[in-house]
């Protein structure tokens, strides 16, 4: 009694399971259909124009050409405007300690204004250094740039073939959910007629919701990768992509491993600013250095007054002075000596990151290069075990036509002739998106 009642429970279970699939097949068919069709390079063109963290790279390289512009007012003469105005009201002389006072008569309105101009002659260097220093940031923000279209470029291409891949699984794993639905009604006349077990009708029809659950899984995944290139590349979020791939998309170029290392160290922007950061640490050195020199610097002043003294009569005096200034931290000589061993060990320590650079840059290139090469001969393998199962299929199947081979076994030919065919595309596309990470690598991307 209680193994008719578990049977008849897991029957419910499993007729359960085949309608939650069949539900769920059907909303992830209706959420593809309308899927907004993107060519490769429209979607490189729109991460360009609308990635936020590209439009953060931009301001903040606005930003420095803000304060490059900053840096070379230093040069310009600065000027000073002063003016004021005083009323003297009821002045009085007391005589000892208050026995007697004299009211003063003068004139009680008194102003003045002046003009005072410095311009710098002479800083030990310091302006130039800084502008030079402001340039190389510049520089170095102009390098992040790059890096940042580089890395969406890196990230579109990724998730764009990515999604390419899905959507060529799922239109596999359909073909397999037609051949089984085919199988399973073959199957249920052959059980009625007892030609086959009830346990081999089970079997396919767990297969055929294996396929099911494998589409309704990719169906959300796509969803997934279409709401983060939906923010790569600008879109609103909930808008679902579908990739357009042709096969001359595939990449046929032969690439040399040290050629590919030699670009890369010509190209890549992480060796470049890596480069710039040494020049930084050179001219805070240089920055540091000027520290020990005089500043001179030039002087101007436009003066008037009114009154220009006491008492009573009104007169006016207007001058102007010019001359030179000189400043001198004379205990520069000892105080920036640490300075100067700091921004020494700085360089050292710049020179040490270039080669670690170098060494990382290197390590990616040889592995983005070993992997487009694996991807090329995958491709191979993939297409011969699609030939292999095909011949199999086709034996199978004849033996089948002919009562000679069980219905399970024409099954298993099916996915395995479907399951080969899947790892091709995959192939096919694992070698597009390997050959642009070894571009990106290269820093031609």
């Amino acid at each position: 009694m209680n193994y008719w009642q578990s049977k008849d429970l897991g029957s419910k279970y499993f007729f359960l399971v085949l309608i939650c699939c069949n539900i769920s097949l059907s909303f992830a068919q209706e959420s593809l259909a309308s899927a907004k069709i993107i060519k490769f390079d429209e979607a490189i063109l729109l991460g360009l124009q609308n990635n936020k963290q590209l439009k953060i790279a931009n301001t903040n390289l606005a930003i420095a050409n803000e304060n490059l512009s900053q840096a070379k007012t230093a040069k310009l003469p600065r000027v000073g405007v002063n003016a004021g105005y005083t009323y003297i009201g009821d002045p009085k002389l007391y005589e000892g300690f208050y026995e007697s006072n004299i009211t003063v008569d003068y004139f009680n309105h008194t102003g003045f204004a002046n003009i005072v101009s410095a311009m710098p002659i002479y800083s030990g260097g310091a302006i130039n250094e800084r502008i030079e220093q402001q340039k190389l940031l510049n520089q170095m923000q102009e390098s992040a740039v790059k890096m940042t279209e580089a890395d969406v470029k890196n990230a579109i291409t990724e998730q764009y073939f990515t999604l390419e891949k899905l959507y060529r699984q799922i239109e596999v794993t359909k073909q397999n959910i037609i051949n089984t639905d085919l199988r399973i009604s073959q199957l249920k006349s052959r059980v009625n007629n007892g030609q086959n077990l009830k346990s081999d009708l089970l079997r396919t029809e767990l297969q055929q919701s294996n396929f099911k659950v494998s589409v309704f899984r990719s169906t959300n995944t796509i969803e997934l990768i279409s709401n983060y290139l939906d923010i790569l590349i600008g879109f609103p979020t909930n808008t679902i992509l579908k990739p357009e791939v042709a096969e001359s998309m595939l990449p046929t170029e032969n690439i040399n491993l040290q050629q590919s290392l030699e670009e890369a160290f010509l190209n890549r922007e992480e060796i470049k600013r890596a480069e710039v950061g040494i020049k930084i640490s050179e001219s805070s050195l240089s920055l540091t250095k000027s520290g020990f020199r005089p500043n001179i610097n030039a002087n101007l002043i436009l003066n008037t007054e009114y009154p220009a003294q006491w008492p009573s009569y009104v007169n006016i005096l207007n001058y102007w002075a010019a001359g030179l200034s000189l400043s001198w931290d004379v205990s520069s000589f000892y105080t920036l000596k640490h300075r100067v061993s700091g921004d020494k060990l700085e360089i050292d320590k710049s020179n040490i990151a270039l080669e670690v650079t170098k060494d990382q840059i290197s390590t990616e290139v040889k592995n983005a290069y070993v992997r487009y090469a694996e991807s090329k001969e995958n491709i191979k393998t993939y297409k011969k075990d699609v030939e292999l199962s095909m011949s199999n299929y086709k034996i199978v199947k004849s033996r089948y036509d002919n009562d000679f081979a069980l219905i399970s076994e024409i099954v298993d030919a099916e996915l395995q002739l479907n399951n080969s065919r899947i790892s091709l595309v995959n192939a096919n596309l694992d070698l597009i998106i390997q050959y642009y990470s070894l571009q990106y690598a290269m820093g031609k991307l």
